[in-house]
């Protein structure tokens, strides 16, 4: 970006006044009037992002609300609660893979059918997971309801970078964030008050309801956001790589001198009438994977992910009804509200300290670049250790239960502080942002089908304190090198892997 005198006029001597004036007001100068960013009123916007973030809550508490009920649903299914502790990770699975169908449909046929489609498919998901009769119709039924809720967790930070101008997008994606991390820690409340007086059953009818909620709000609420430009799409690798550089650089420097196309809202083209650019968007996510910021984020975010949210939910209730706290269902499942209060602080915290981190590097090297948000992460990640090493210490020696659930909190403060490096992944490669959310949601969910595979016995076998500090040590060691390596390399491996990049000043 430009820089900006005090009185009003850029080095060059020419007056931005109205386009900053714009832009404080959540438009961008540069982008035709009907463009998303500008035809919408902040109350569409603002109503737009709060559905998309309910849709990922969503996703997630459906996946967790059995976390109290792992013993009553054993006992009707005939299989061990370490069994009903693995569906939850089919379910994620589901999720990991599900955004191959989702994410190319949305960039074809645009946004808003995507997500009618996919929410109304999840519905009668969710009633086969209620009406299960055997373990195997279980376990399928929670992959299928992955596979369709899977578009929450990846086309709506596209959507929001539809609608936001960049200086609000570190906030925007921690609104969005919020829900989608608590999800899974207000389920148990919900999970334990409903199995403490009825079927575990009723669960997932609690979750039908919520699902044709998320469907009618974005029947009536969620317009489309696609933008099309009205050229013709570029073909060749050189045309791609300058269209996604013109695109970076209009939408990350939202008051330079960047002439855009005029265009339109709608969909792209139909899937069955180009099969050939269907496919390619669907392969596309995977090449993304070759891009190696992007995956070196992904994978060590997803592994946050594993260890320092279901590292602490599938344990924390069979530790918590086990001597010496004895907690009842109900307590057990209020405890997960403690994790609750750490992800909502942390993801505020990490949004608004990483933009202003990215726009106190703006204002100094006059760009700006997504390395420079990196530097958010740093105090985040001895709070990893932190919470681990307490949570680890209150197992150990029967300390009390509220030593327990602080550290829990700590670590979910970390974990949702850390996806700052989200914001960044996104950022990378901003023209295919849906493709690099692919890339971050596919490890966090592999990592989120692994861990519950082995983290109980892990505990009971190492003893929950040496598991703890183990893994917030590797967790915070990871998290330093990672960072350190970004904030050096980050930049020129970009440049290296023809990546679309504002050169250094």
């Amino acid at each position: 970006m430009f820089g900006k005198e005090k009185n009003g006029s850029t080095s060059d001597g020419s007056d931005v006044a109205p386009e900053w004036d714009m832009i404080k007001h959540g438009k961008n100068p540069n982008l035709p009037p009907n463009h998303p960013v500008n035809a919408l009123s902040p109350w569409r916007k603002e109503a737009i992002l709060y559905i998309l973030s309910y849709a990922a809550m969503l996703a997630n508490f459906g996946i967790a609300i059995t976390l109290v009920a792992f013993p009553q649903i054993a006992a009707d299914l005939g299989c061990t609660p370490l069994q009903v502790s693995y569906a939850m990770g089919y379910s994620i699975l589901g999720q990991g893979v599900g955004s191959l169908l989702w994410n190319p449909l949305s960039r074809s046929i645009g946004r808003r059918p995507t997500y009618l489609i996919a929410s109304f498919i999840y519905m009668p998901m969710v009633i086969w997971e209620c009406q299960a009769k055997s373990y195997g119709s279980f376990c399928a039924a929670r992959v299928f309801t992955g596979l369709t809720a899977a578009w929450s967790q990846t086309i709506p930070p596209t959507s929001i970078a539809d609608i936001y101008v960049v200086e609000v997008r570190g906030r925007k994606m921690a609104t969005y964030s919020i829900p989608n991390l608590i999800g899974p820690v207000i389920a148990p409340v919900f999970g334990a008050l409903i199995v403490n007086v009825s079927s575990w059953r009723n669960q997932f009818w609690l979750n039908f309801g919520m699902a044709a909620l998320q469907f009618a709000l974005i029947f009536f609420l969620v317009p489309e956001t696609m933008w099309n430009e009205n050229t013709n799409p570029p073909t060749t690798a050189a045309e791609i790589a300058e269209a996604d550089k013109r695109d970076v650089a209009m939408i990350e420097t939202p008051a330079a001198p960047v002439s855009a196309h005029a265009g339109h809202v709608g969909p792209a083209f139909m899937p069955w009438k180009n099969p050939g650019a269907f496919f390619k968007l669907v392969v596309a996510p995977l090449e993304m994977m070759r891009y190696f910021n992007i995956s070196l984020t992904s994978f060590y975010c997803g592994m946050c992910f594993g260890f320092l949210s279901l590292g602490m939910t599938v344990p924390t209730p069979q530790v918590l009804e086990a001597a010496p706290f004895n907690f009842a269902l109900v307590p057990a499942g209020c405890s997960y509200l403690a994790f609750a209060i750490g992800g909502v602080l942390g993801k505020w915290s990490g949004g608004i300290v990483g933009d202003k981190i990215s726009s106190y590097f703006e204002r100094r090297n006059g760009q700006r670049q997504p390395e420079d948000r990196v530097w958010a992460a740093y105090p985040i990640l001895p709070l990893m250790f932190i919470g681990h090493m307490l949570t680890g210490l209150a197992l150990h020696f029967g300390w009390h239960w509220m030593v327990l659930l602080v550290g829990g909190g700590i670590a979910f403060f970390a974990l949702s502080a850390i996806t700052v490096l989200q914001t960044y992944c996104m950022e990378s490669y901003l023209a295919r942002s849906m493709d690099t959310m692919f890339v971050w949601n596919f490890w966090k969910c592999i990592w989120g089908f692994v861990v519950p595979f082995f983290i109980m016995e892990w505990g009971e076998k190492w003893g929950w304190l040496a598991a703890d500090c183990t893994q917030g040590a590797f967790m915070a060691g990871l998290g330093l090198v990672t960072c350190a390596f970004l904030i050096w390399k980050g930049y020129n491996i970009r440049v290296a892997q023809n990546m679309p990049y504002m050169e250094k000043h």
